[in-house]
Parts: structure tokens; sequence; C-alpha cells
């Protein structure tokens, strides 16, 4: 009996570890911001507000989103997703720049980021909210002339996981993107390490490049403190055609497409079908 019961204690203090584990990844790869602020609305930009629900299979909830109308019906779209210690306020003045492109702009905060409810998200539940979203979106701009998605940072794995399954995507905008979080945490230590094993909200778009038929621009900086450009260069190199990237030197993470702004615009101006740089 003295066994079996260092056997049970053993086992219990092995799920009690796992389970740690699971929320520590979810907290600390994730990291949900709380941060609210200023609104289109302080800028002089008409917007709509929405709560976007989830079904309960998927934890049930609601996605808080804002939509950015463009002048024209048929104006090009774009659905923003943003990355991890990040929210709808914190990236406004990238929203609000996509806007000022001419185009139609939906921005959501996924489950548990903005000034939702209080949520832990995790790899499965932010893809749900984009999905989700993505069906809002298109719904909203059913006569523009393209869907695009944008994803920034962790959002940039979110929009290919959403641009592999989903329909109508006509084109993903990656910035400062990455192949898994496992080559991150490689890149800051040694390749050799079993992050690959070790962490269960890894993010990898490996296996969904060869679906995403759509087409792909790439955007990073060298300055770039996250995510080395080695690895926004290695994600572009193993995607599949028809691809283009956008490569700066200087910058940083959160803000690239400030390196060179007129630059930034017209590629994805072009990407937009509203010029022909793409």
């Amino acid at each position: 009996m003295g066994a079996f019961k260092k056997i049970l204690a053993l086992s219990a203090a092995i799920l009690l570890a796992m389970s740690l584990w699971e929320l520590a990844q979810r907290y600390f790869i994730l990291s949900p911001s709380y941060q609210t602020g200023k609104t289109p609305q302080d800028y002089g930009v008409r917007y709509q507000e929405a709560w976007l629900p989830i079904p309960k299979a998927e934890g049930g909830g609601l996605v808080h989103a804002w939509w950015l109308p463009a002048e024209s019906p048929t104006a090009p779209a774009v659905l923003f997703l943003h990355g991890n210690d990040s929210t709808l306020h914190t990236d406004i003045d990238l929203i609000l720049s996509l806007r000022r492109l001419g185009l139609a702009v939906m921005a959501i905060d996924y489950r548990g980021y903005g000034g939702g409810a209080w949520f832990l998200p995790s790899e499965r539940s932010v893809y749900a909210d984009a999905r989700a979203a993505w069906q809002a979106f298109k719904k909203l701009s059913p006569q523009a002339s393209k869907h695009l998605v944008y994803g920034h940072s962790l959002g940039g794995a979110i929009a290919m996981d959403m641009a592999a399954v989903s329909l109508g995507v006509d084109g993903v905008i990656i910035d400062g993107g990455f192949l898994s979080i496992a080559d991150i945490a490689k890149s800051y230590t040694a390749s050799w390490l079993p992050f690959d094993a070790l962490i269960r909200h890894n993010f990898s778009s490996y296996s969904k490049l060869p679906a995403i038929a759509a087409p792909k621009l790439f955007i990073h900086c060298s300055g770039d403190e996250v995510v080395p450009m080695a690895l926004g260069e290695r994600l572009y190199q193993l995607s599949p055609q028809p691809k283009a990237r956008l490569f700066m030197q200087g910058g940083d993470h959160d803000a690239c497409y400030r390196r060179d702004g007129e630059v930034w615009a017209a590629w994805v101006a072009s990407m937009a079908g509203k010029s022909d740089v793409f």
C-alpha cells in the first residue's frame, strides 16, 4: 500500500506540473494585454464597435471588433490581427495607417485581450477568434474588390492558420512573422534544445504553408528585437509562390511599418490592387 500511495503522489505531482506548465505557456506565449485607450473616433475616423459571439464548443464568449468602413463599398478590405501583449488600442496607429490607404478595416481583440471579459487565451482560442472574425468581416464587406488579412507578429501565425482553412482570402500580409515559437526560443538559446517537444502552444506554420494559395507579402525589419530577421527570411523561403518580401534595414518589431512609411504603404496598396508594386 505504501508503494501504491507513492505512485499516486508522484502521478498527482506530475499532473500538477503539467497543468502549471500548460497555464504558464498560455500566459507567457500569448501574453494577454488589457490595455485600453483611444479609439478611431478620437482621430476623427468613423468606426463601429461589435462583439462577435464564439460557439460554446470553442469556449464561448465574445470577440471585440472595430469596423472602419471605406468610402466605397467596393474598396478592398483587410482584417487586422495583432500580436501578443497588444490590443486594438496599442496598435491603433497601424490600424489607422491601413485605413488611410483607402482600405476598409476590421481589427479585433482576441478573447482575453483589451477591455473584454477575463479569459486565458490559447493557441486554439485565438485561431477560433480569427475565423469567427473572418466570417463577420466577409459579411460586412460583401462587395469589396479584395479581402486581405494582415497579421503582425503572433498575429501573423494566426493569419496563416486562417488563410490555410478559410475561403475567400485574396492576400496575406505577414509583418514580423516566424514559423514557430520553438524557432524563436532556439534563436535565443541553442538549436539543439527540444523546444518543439516542450512547447504545446507552438503556433507552427510549417504544415500550413502549402495550403495558402493566396499571394503573400512578408514584411520584416533588420532591427527587429523580438523576431530576428533570419526567421522572417526562413518563413519567406519556405512559403510557396506567389509571394514577395519587403525587408528593410533598421526599424524594430512593433513599428516596422514606420521604417519607411511610403514604401510600406506602396507595397500594401499593391497587395490590395491599388498599385502595381506587387
